[in-house]
């Protein structure tokens, strides 16, 4: 199977470009609309993101251990191709979201995010994505987060910015229902794996959760790090308290489930197809 940890990066790296902070309509309920969804996917970059997990989705080929399985090297890549397509994840994050917001008032957040300021933000977050998409990258930011001392001004910022949208815990979550359900779609695939029980696969899954949490902890305080660098601790400030405030709660947590469904989806999806290729050409095991 996939690498552990691998789908849970994916996970992370949107869902930090996302925590926002919204004011939902009081009273009667504002009506969201398609357009709402695409504005405000264009004020957040969801397109270039996109582009950045459906590449990382392909270049999953590196974490599967393809060698002795009996399937072809292409037949791999090819099944990657055919599910990390950007334009379709693309439309699935945009039905999840609308599905998730319906009902809120996204005008507000389109004002922050389309002024000067937020576009300042969503492009950090988008820049930081891509640069973390390189191991080395990745080992230096980690490394720049354990430099900072501990009751550092911007040591501090950053751990409240993480524990007030809190990422760990949402995280470990996704990653472990996007573990679930590869195996789920694994054992369902037709193949020659056998299905296991859902307790067998929880009682796996679970037997990973300080090492999934562990690898969640490192990434996030490192990007964190490299992200927000370039903003003074009063403009950090400012964007931790949007991250605070109740409809800020409110998109961060319609965000994770937005990505949480469609990453569900692939992950049942990549786990079939591995199945299918294992029977397909008569492999042993992954």
């Amino acid at each position: 199977m996939p690498k552990r940890f691998m789908l849970v990066k994916i996970l992370l790296s949107v869902l930090m470009a996302g925590l926002l902070a919204v004011s939902l309509g009081r009273g009667a309920r504002a009506q969201t609309t398609s357009d709402d969804i695409d504005a405000l996917m264009d004020a957040l970059h969801m397109t270039q993101i996109v582009e950045v997990l459906a590449k990382e989705g392909r270049g999953m080929i590196d974490d599967l251990e393809v060698d002795g399985s009996g399937v072809p090297y292409a037949a791999w890549v090819s099944m990657l191709a055919d599910l990390y397509r950007a334009d379709v994840m693309l439309d699935a994050f945009r039905g999840e979201m609308g599905k998730a917001l319906e009902g809120a008032d996204i005008a507000p957040m389109l004002a922050f995010f389309e002024s000067d300021f937020g576009q300042t933000v969503a492009q950090l977050e988008l820049d930081a994505r891509i640069a973390m998409g390189d191991e080395g990258m990745e080992d230096m930011a980690a490394q720049a987060w354990a430099e900072l001392a501990p009751d550092s001004a911007r040591a501090e910022l950053i751990d409240a910015y993480v524990t007030a949208n809190d990422l760990i815990e949402m995280n470990v979550v996704g990653a472990m229902n996007a573990d679930y359900a590869y195996m789920v779609g694994l054992g369902q695939s037709g193949g020659d794996v056998p299905m296991m029980s859902d307790a067998d696969i929880l009682r796996d899954i679970w037997s990973y959760e300080p090492e999934v949490r562990a690898d969640i902890s490192q990434w996030v305080y490192g990007y964190s790090t490299l992200a927000y660098e370039p903003l003074s601790d009063d403009e950090f400030e400012q964007y931790i308290a949007f991250s605070k405030s109740p409809a800020g709660s409110k998109l961060n947590y319609a965000l994770f489930a937005a990505f949480d469904a469609v990453y569900a989806d692939l992950s049942r999806a990549l786990g079939a197809g591995t199945g299918q290729l294992l029977h397909i050409f008569d492999g042993q095991e992954l």
